[in-house]
């Protein structure tokens, strides 16, 4: 009898431990932790409810924000020496700061040398603490594609780049050879590659942009700038030219300009940025391409007045394949950058699409015309 009944519960408990390995490894085969397209239909819905289906989530916009030509000499260089690097850039370190990347012209030699390329008529020098405020402002990059960054040879640009390395201020439009001076800087942000050259077609003399030593990108060989533009739009998202040219004073681009810009276009920018004329430039698109054909001045020592003394932030808001454009007008006023206010505001950017072509203002948006 009582051979029978242990015989009776080992069966049973046999059979629940049977059973119950049986629906673990039904389980198991359910529970499929993927969510690639093809295991889709194997999911069973009770272990993913609606509620929780994966989902792709939309990319964030990534904001880039230019500003034009900077330099630290003469009674910037006083300022900053009285009252530190962060100065001059006292009022527009918020607006900087909140960009996912901020780029400047940096426009001087920064250095301690005394020995002036005497090509220039004239040689501007800053002081290396001036980068400590370019850095506090929220700025991540700056051009060197410009006709004043060897204003003091060749030692003075190589202390030019060492201490934007000091400064953690990445740099682009030169370099210590022509295969670094024409390629671009890159960055990912939020899941993107973007891409920055610089190039320049003001230059004082040939060795500046020709040799085996350090050079300027120079835009003098259209084709060897858009062969670069089109090596280096292969492989990244976004590619922003920054570009110095025009002519100095000139409120408006002149028609080769125009040309030139839709020309990188077409060999793979995704946007132009202008500098050097010394004066805001108007906007334009093409091919839903922004391009901004001048910043201007951002921080120049107070001598300017005037159309000279007028700047501002270009912002690009990069949004999957849209591209927008914005500016906030500054003014230039005692080493500084200072907002405008009120009826100058609106005049300014009532100014900036009188000269624009094909565009309208919307606030500081500026919307390509149907």
């Amino acid at each position: 009898m009582k051979r029978g009944i242990i015989f009776g519960m080992i069966i049973l408990i046999s059979w629940l431990f049977i059973t119950g390995l049986q629906a673990l490894i039904g389980d198991k085969e359910k529970r499929i932790y993927a969510y690639h397209i093809s295991y889709e239909t194997a999911i069973d819905k009770k272990y993913f409810p609606a509620h929780a289906a994966f989902q792709l989530l939309p990319q964030e916009p990534i904001t880039l924000l230019f500003a034009g030509d900077t330099l630290f000499d003469w009674s910037v260089k006083t300022a900053v020496q009285q009252y530190g690097p962060d100065y001059p850039f006292q009022y527009v370190k918020e607006e900087v700061s909140q960009a996912d990347l901020s780029i400047l012209n940096l426009e001087t030699a920064v250095t301690k040398e005394k020995e002036k390329d005497t090509v220039q008529l004239y040689n501007f020098k800053s002081d290396p603490i001036a980068l400590k405020g370019v850095k506090n402002t929220g700025f991540d990059m700056v051009s060197l594609a410009n006709n004043h960054a060897m204003d003091y040879q060749i030692d003075g640009f190589l202390d030019t780049l060492k201490h934007l390395e000091q400064n953690n201020l990445k740099y682009f439009g030169a370099g210590k050879n022509k295969d670094k001076a024409y390629s671009a800087q890159q960055i990912v942000l939020k899941g993107r590659t973007i891409k920055l050259l610089g190039f320049s077609r003001f230059l004082p003399a040939v060795r500046w942009y020709e040799g085996e030593g350090p050079v300027i990108a120079s835009a003098y060989q259209k084709d060897r700038v858009l062969e670069t533009i089109k090596r280096e739009a292969q492989d990244t998202d976004y590619l922003c030219v920054y570009i110095h040219w025009g002519v100095e004073g000139n409120n408006r681009p002149e028609n080769w300009q125009r040309q030139y810009a839709r020309e990188m276009i077409e060999a793979g920018a995704d946007a132009i940025i202008g500098a050097h004329p010394h004066v805001l430039q108007g906007f334009e698109y093409y091919k839903e391409k922004p391009i901004a054909y001048s910043l201007g001045n951002f921080l120049f020592p107070d001598y300017v007045q005037g159309r000279t003394a007028e700047t501002g932030l270009l912002t690009l808001t990069l949004d999957g394949n849209v591209i927008k454009m914005s500016f906030n007008p500054y003014y230039i006023r005692a080493n500084q950058i200072h907002p405008l206010e009120g009826q100058e505001h609106t005049r300014l950017l009532n100014y900036l699409e009188d000269i624009s072509y094909n565009v309208e203002m919307d606030g500081m948006e500026i919307q390509p015309l149907e």
